[in-house]
């Protein structure tokens, strides 16, 4: 298995194959280098993805598909990212909403969204990010007005099918443009009017959907996790015990595995031990083998059975991690 993309890049585009989620994740990243993430949990074995971008001025675009639905976290930057499926019969659970079919996902702003496939099953994808001022003054001068559905918080859209196929039949457009003809995606006036035209198709889209409202319990448990997520980013090297981190969130177990499991399709402390397992894999690839090893950067993280942690690993990442760390840099 490998940790690098079978691809292509270009100064406005990226497109390549995956057997890795973690290299995959790296390369939707690259969408807005300020975003956080996104970070696969669970076993990778078997995962197969492909995933295309084109940067067309402030507008960015990506387009991918991945065999099993690994779940992850990311946190969103100070922009609109929006998400949306490009083959209606599968699902992908997006911080505690089912998103499938003509709807479109609008990620809360300056936070972390967390998705996850039921049953582990495929998913294949559209994602859109635009800046603020960018999409108000198109929506202004494309409609006459601004658009009225607040857009400073998790957001579902579901929309027409008409409008909706009209923006997936561009992503996939522009999805065979990067792969076949990356060229013309670098020549500015092609930019200008495909930009343009998925823009019009977007505002269309946000214009005639029907916004779902918010439930208030919904957003209560959306707290709750983040505090759950930001005690796991700020303390990665405390093995926490259930007891431990519920009362550091300040619910009941049972609170807590109810909405992790809602949310992230795993335990409180299988999510807490992934994103370890994560951290000691970003240490390995990041170090030379004579400045440290492998035993201890497990430890530092909290990995003291050194056995069970190796088997860990090498189920999350496909390969041991004495070859992480040999591997060059």
């Amino acid at each position: 298995m490998t940790s690098k993309p079978n691809g292509k890049v270009s100064a406005n585009t990226f497109h390549g194959t995956f057997t890795d989620p973690g290299a995959m994740a790296r390369a939707l990243a690259g969408l807005d280098p300020e975003a956080s993430g996104p970070h696969p949990t669970g076993a990778s074995k078997g995962f197969l993805g492909s995933f295309a971008r084109a940067a067309l001025g402030p507008l960015h675009v990506g387009v991918g598909n991945f065999s099993s639905g690994i779940p992850q976290s990311a946190g969103i930057p100070n922009l609109h990212i929006f998400m949306f499926p490009t083959q209606h019969s599968l699902v992908r659970k997006v911080s505690g909403q089912q998103l499938f079919g003509p709807q479109i996902f609008h990620c809360r702003p300056n936070d972390i969204t967390v998705t996850s496939s039921p049953g582990h099953q495929p998913w294949a994808f559209g994602i859109i990010t635009i800046p603020f001022d960018v999409l108000a003054t198109h929506a202004q001068e494309l409609t006459g007005r601004d658009h009225a559905v607040p857009m400073n918080d998790n957001r579902m859209f579901r929309v027409p099918e008409p409008v909706f196929s009209r923006l997936v039949i561009l992503i996939r457009y522009l999805e065979r443009l990067v792969r076949e003809q990356s060229s013309i995606i670098n020549a500015p006036r092609p930019v200008r009017a495909l930009s343009g035209s998925i823009i019009d198709a977007l505002v269309a889209c946000l214009t005639l959907s029907h916004a779902m409202p918010d439930r208030t319990v919904l957003g209560r448990h959306r707290k709750i996790l983040d505090r759950f997520l930001q005690l796991v980013e700020e303390r990665p090297e405390d093995m926490l015990s259930l007891s431990d981190i519920c009362a550091e969130v300040g619910v009941a177990h049972r609170t807590l595995n109810m909405i992790c499991q809602d949310f992230l399709s795993q335990a409180p402390i299988q999510y807490a031990r992934e994103r370890r397992l994560d951290r000691v894999r970003e240490r390995l690839l990041a170090s030379a083998p004579n400045e440290t090893s492998v035993t201890n950067v497990a430890t530092q993280y909290g990995f003291w059975e050194l056995g069970r942690f190796a088997q860990a690993y090498r189920l999350r990442f496909g390969e041991r991690p004495s070859e992480s760390l040999a591997k060059p840099r």
